[in-house]
């Protein structure tokens, strides 16, 4: 167990964290824009968490309480060791409850509970830029976000939506940021899309392996790129619901088991609270 004695607050010395702090003021000060900054070695392997983690450790204060999640869940493998590995070189408090977080680090999803001002939500990120799957040159990729050409990324939906009725992009679909820049949102799912939009709260996503940083500051206009003829659509589970809580306007996870298939919250610390609020087993 290491002691937050033992070594320098936030595990990353003070040169790495200013220079990870003033990549974050940049990315802040442009919506959307994707910043390169000096991603250092983590104690995790790069491609589970460590961007994610750095810009963390660069931002949180002994006045900090931690959340970590891991596809909505507090007690996966990747939440769990994440979470007790800034708590063990910080000292700061964990919590499960969204509502009592000042920073939340996530992988995958956004918190079901709407945040609030003040609150810090910070996305591992494995792949940050949104136009790789059409134009592989980095120079070009710079200058079609400079010029707001997204001609490629808008043939590739088209292509898309024309052939199989709606984009393949089950994850980390495109959107626009300030009717600006397009950003890849991270891998979460296009139901969590419509969270970032005007959203409370500071979001900031960090690309260890690929070192890269950007933000979306708080009540910053995040729209999914569609066409004026097709709405937008997110997943949905008809006549499906939670089998804990009873939930159905929540992004819920499929679970394949020995006697079927399962429904359950995406998010546990949501399905937690509905349960406590209605009473264990009386759920809707």
């Amino acid at each position: 167990m290491i002691r937050p004695s033992e070594v320098l607050f936030g595990f990353l010395d003070e040169d790495a964290k200013k220079e990870i702090r003033r990549a974050l003021l940049k990315a802040v000060a442009l919506p959307g824009y994707i910043v390169p900054f000096a991603s250092r070695e983590m104690p995790i392997a790069r491609g589970w968490g460590t961007g994610g983690l750095q810009v963390s450790l660069s931002i949180i204060t002994e006045k900090d309480t931690l959340k970590v999640i891991d596809q909505g869940c507090d007690g996966s493998v990747n939440a769990v060791n994440i979470r007790d590995f800034i708590s063990s070189v910080t000292g700061v408090p964990e919590t499960e409850d969204t509502t009592k977080a000042s920073i939340i680090q996530t992988r995958h999803r956004v918190p079901e509970h709407q945040l609030t001002e003040g609150q810090i939500i910070v996305y591992q990120v494995p792949y940050p830029e949104v136009l790789d799957s059409v134009e592989p040159d980095t120079a070009r990729q710079k200058e079609m976000h400079a010029n707001n050409d997204y001609a490629k990324l808008w043939v590739l939906l088209y292509e898309d939506t024309s052939q199989f009725g709606d984009s393949r992009m089950a994850s980390g679909y495109p959107v626009a940021v300030n009717d600006h820049y397009v950003m890849d949102p991270s891998p979460i799912p296009k139901f969590d899309i419509a969270k970032l939009n005007n959203s409370q709260a500071l979001h900031l996503f960090g690309a260890g392996r690929e070192k890269r940083i950007y933000a979306i500051p708080p009540y910053t206009k995040v729209a999914p790129l569609t066409f004026n003829d097709r709405p937008f659509q997110v997943e949905q589970f008809p006549g499906k619901a939670c089998e804990r809580c009873g939930c159905r306007d929540v992004f819920l996870d499929e679970v394949h088991l020995d006697d079927g298939v399962h429904y359950f919250c995406s998010d546990t610390f949501h399905c937690d609270t509905v349960l406590n609020t209605r009473g264990e087993g009386h759920a809707a």
